[in-house]
């Protein structure tokens, strides 16, 4: 029972990520153009939280990293949304980073099999791959995390998404060779959003190019 109970908070953490996604593209459909409103770092504060500790209950270096690094990014971009509510001090948010992500791997670790009974679902390769998909995807983040550090606030840049697509992609395989559904749901719908969002980007910006004169 305890498995069925691991795998519902994987697929609880996937849908709160899938959720961010849609309230994102709900509100950049509406306004015919990408947005990135402040759910969307709050849904993937939670997210982030529940599926670390089901990663690391999973023994998955991949996706436990991914997770410790994409948190840190999440917390820093409320800081930057909030900042009258926080310090002013950059480093605050490491503190949020330090109380949420603990406890998610003490879970995650102690409520899990003993290593004795982890079975050795990744090869070198498939290994590798899943750490390179996961890099590409977690560096949107940081891509995200240092224009917005030049610019004092939060901004997603258009690399943002292509990152997102290529990482998305790659981890989509990489939970297909480990058979893991919870990491194969969420990035199967996040591929289409994605792709979604790079179309209203550019269709912003053909709309904002002058039209020639008769």
């Amino acid at each position: 029972m305890i498995e069925y109970a691991w795998l519902g908070i994987g697929f609880i953490a996937q849908a709160l990520f899938s959720a961010r996604f849609l309230v994102q593209w709900l509100l950049s459909e509406k306004a015919k153009r990408s947005l990135m409103p402040v759910h969307f770092w709050y849904f993937s504060v939670c997210a982030a939280v529940l599926l670390l500790s089901y990663a690391v209950h999973r023994r998955d270096p991949v996706i436990s990293i991914g997770q410790l690094i994409g948190l840190a990014i999440y917390l820093r971009n409320l800081q930057f949304i909030h900042g009258h509510h926080f310090s002013s001090r950059k480093i605050y948010w490491l503190w949020s980073w330090l109380l949420l992500s603990f406890p998610a791997i003490y879970i995650g670790y102690w409520l899990g099999p003993n290593s004795a009974e982890i079975p050795l679902i990744l090869d070198h390769f498939w290994t590798t791959f899943g750490l390179v998909g996961q890099s590409l995807f977690t560096s949107r983040f940081l891509v995200q995390w240092w224009a917005s550090e030049r610019v004092g606030k939060s901004i997603t840049p258009k690399l943002f998404w292509y990152l997102s697509l290529t990482g998305s992609a790659m981890l989509l395989t990489y939970a297909v060779a480990v058979k893991d559904p919870v990491i194969i749901l969420g990035q199967a719908f996040g591929v289409i959003i994605y792709c979604r969002n790079l179309i209203l980007i550019r269709n912003s910006v053909v709309s904002q190019k002058p039209t020639a004169s008769l």
